[in-house]
């Protein structure tokens, strides 16, 4: 029986979903298998996996979300049938640290010792077979712009003088004359050999070390059960239709990519990039009800039974009746609640929205109105301005506590090289699934607290008429950030400043509330509402929230924390912290630093906060615009506070 290999759920959706490689424990390295490979991907959900949420369905065009399967031994006739999530292995190359021996492996067995062939004296041949070390994975892999990947082809990498014969067997040796690259050889049996110095060269106009090879990309998908046989001269290539090999019929696939092919290392952070959509659970039919009406139209399998069997598009009264007298609910109440919340299903027009700022204006608006109940899992409480310290007022036209919260988030596909523009039509997003006929995507739910803070849009104008200085300076980090992104074969993207106030507020916020509140800067997360296209819809607001999956993200600390008389200490302290770096006056006078050089005066010293917490990947950042600088004091949104 195979060992464990222990995996949370939550990394089944970021950072290891479906098409990324997972380093597990003893030098293993496999790949999430796509949907189709798991447990009844085409069979009805059971009820413990399955997850609603009909705005982010309608978004994204499946009928349900489903939980990744935790690990279960389900009793099948005698024996116990193991379930949990498939895996496949990648890369397939492995070779012995010992003797150095490579072997090209299958997709699909447990780990395989050294065969120990007679490569030279330090070969592991001479001992028993028990006693051969395991073999390890290769570090190096082949991947293309449009997020297919493939093992690197060793063979032709070897072999440039002369073809490789079926009798050729390879050996790596590393570290004999350099530490770096050129000091791992791979060798053969037939006596050629190359090292591996400059075979991370690459340039988009004309390839990389292995178009100087002839290879290119096969359009190879192995997470889908697509691979090469062991040499890349022959073509055939097999779709794996199970996901323990058995029972397959060889498919010829012939739907080459031609794209030039990069050589990554199999745990760089370029491999995969997750498109992970999220959204926040708005049961506003819900608010007049008790919670025990409520909860039970939330079960999925009673809402099932309620909307299978519609009388001219509403709910049926008779299997109403039925679901009431079963859990000694009011009729009446009960119908008139699935009807509302049947009546409040998304429209089409979610289906045709593309970017996020056109699906967050829903959120914004409940958000705004502190909208929600007790009895439903959406509390949010607005508090009166007149309650805190009189600044306030001049900054914000609205705070609110929410109490409870639940977000949906769900992999809707992954990109290689470069991460996903957030458009659900880009071209580079790999699927999840051959087969069309599943109609649900992974997704998990996370429930906790936060707080929501709506800015003064009088307030921002003034402020943006103070100084042509605010206007230059955000111009010349959006030119930066803009041409980095075109440079990489990304579409332009509009930054404002009102946005890079609004995104350096919430950073700010983040590191002081992890230290008055007790939660970690990771466990805390932001949600920024600007509008930046659609002008007839103006949105200026940021929600700071718990992204825990487990029982800290309910602790309440967040809320208390937002109460007046508390949250006017807390935000003096931050402005306070974020007014002197210690990298100063370095970061204060920076014209670009971080990541592309897309942040101003922000570094790790300051409002930086762990790229899980950011939804910018800590881009966009400039304190300077929250409390001004030394020469220019007039440019801070919140000098005054200071």
């Amino acid at each position: 029986m195979p060992p464990k290999r222990p995996i949370r759920r939550t990394q089944l959706i970021s950072p290891f979903g479906v098409g990324a490689m997972v380093d597990f424990p003893r030098d293993e390295s496999l790949m999430t298998a796509g949907l189709d490979a798991w447990l009844d991907a085409r069979d009805v959900c059971p009820v413990e996996f399955l997850v609603r949420e009909e705005r982010l369905q309608a978004r994204l065009g499946v009928t349900h979300f489903r939980l990744p399967p935790d690990y279960q031994e389900v009793a099948s006739n005698v024996k116990y049938v193991r379930q949990g999530i498939p895996f496949v292995r990648f890369p397939r190359w492995y070779y012995c640290h010992h003797c150095g021996g490579m072997e090209f492996l299958s997709m699909f067995g447990g780990k395989q010792r050294c065969q120990g062939r007679p490569y030279t004296q330090q070969s592991c041949g001479s001992m028993p077979p028990i006693r051969r070390p395991y073999l390890i994975p290769v570090r190096f892999a082949a991947v293309c712009a449009h997020g297919h990947i493939q093992d690197f082809p060793f063979m032709e990498w070897v072999h440039q003088k002369q073809p490789p014969g079926p009798d050729c067997q390879l050996r790596l040796r590393a570290g004999r004359s350099s530490a770096g690259l050129s000091g791992i050889t791979v060798e053969c049996n037939c006596g050629q050999n190359r090292t591996m110095a400059d075979v991370f060269a690459f340039d988009p106009g004309r390839g990389g070390a292995l178009e100087r090879i002839g290879c290119r990309c096969l359009g190879l998908r192995p997470w889908l059960g697509e691979y090469q046989i062991r040499h890349l001269a022959q073509t055939l290539i097999l779709n794996v239709r199970s996901s323990d090999g058995a029972g397959y019929e060889p498919k010829l696939i012939t739907r080459a990519c031609g794209q030039f092919l990069r050589v990554v290392q199999r745990g760089a952070s370029n491999v995969y990039f997750p498109h992970v959509v999220s959204s926040i659970y708005l049961p506003l039919w819900g608010e007049t009800f008790e919670r025990k009406i409520v909860k039970v139209l939330e079960e999925p399998e009673t809402w099932r039974i309620l909307t299978s069997g519609l009388v001219n598009g509403r709910i049926d009264p008779v299997r109403c009746e039925v679901i009431a007298q079963q859990r000694k609910l009011d009729v009446s109440e009960l119908l008139q609640a699935a009807q509302l919340k049947l009546d409040g299903k998304p429209s089409e027009a979610l289906v045709h929205i593309q970017t996020e700022e056109q699906y967050r204006q829903g959120e914004y608006e409940a958000l705004c109105k502190g909208r929600g109940s007790e009895q439903t899992e959406l509390l949010i409480k607005s508090i009166d301005l007149s309650e805190y310290e009189g600044f306030l007022p001049r900054y914000f036209s609205r705070i609110c506590l929410v109490h409870k919260l639940r977000e949906t988030r769900a992999l809707a596909g992954f990109t290689r090289l470069l991460p996903p523009d957030g458009r659900l039509d880009d071209v580079r997003l790999q699927p999840l699934k051959a087969d069309n006929r599943i109609d649900w995507l992974p997704a998990i739910i996370v429930r906790g607290e936060g707080l929501f803070f709506e800015f003064k849009s009088d307030s921002i104008d003034k402020w943006l008429h103070s100084s042509k200085q605010i206007s230059l300076r955000i111009h010349r980090l959006s030119h930066v950030y803009n041409e980095n992104r075109q440079r990489r074969g990304q579409s332009e993207r509009p930054i404002s400043p009102k946005f890079v106030l609004i995104h350096t507020f919430g950073h700010m916020l983040i590191n002081q509330l992890s230290f008055d509140c007790g939660y970690g800067s990771a466990s805390l997360r932001e949600r920024i509402y600007c509008n930046l296209i659609d002008e007839d819809h103006p949105m200026q607001g940021i929600l700071i929230y718990t992204a825990s999956g487990d029982s800290e993200g309910t602790m309440g600390g967040l809320v208390r924390q937002g109460r007046p008389s508390r949250f006017e200490a807390t935000l003096r302290r931050g402005f306070r912290a974020a007014s002197w770096c210690s990298s100063d006056p370095v970061c204060i006078e920076s014209a670009g630093q971080g990541a592309d050089n897309a942040n101003l005066a922000a570094c790790h010293g300051c409002v930086l906060v762990p790229e899980t917490s950011c939804e910018e990947g800590n881009r966009l950042l400039d304190r300077a615009i929250l409390v001004g600088m030394p020469n220019k004091p007039e440019i801070g949104f919140f000098k005054p506070l200071i």
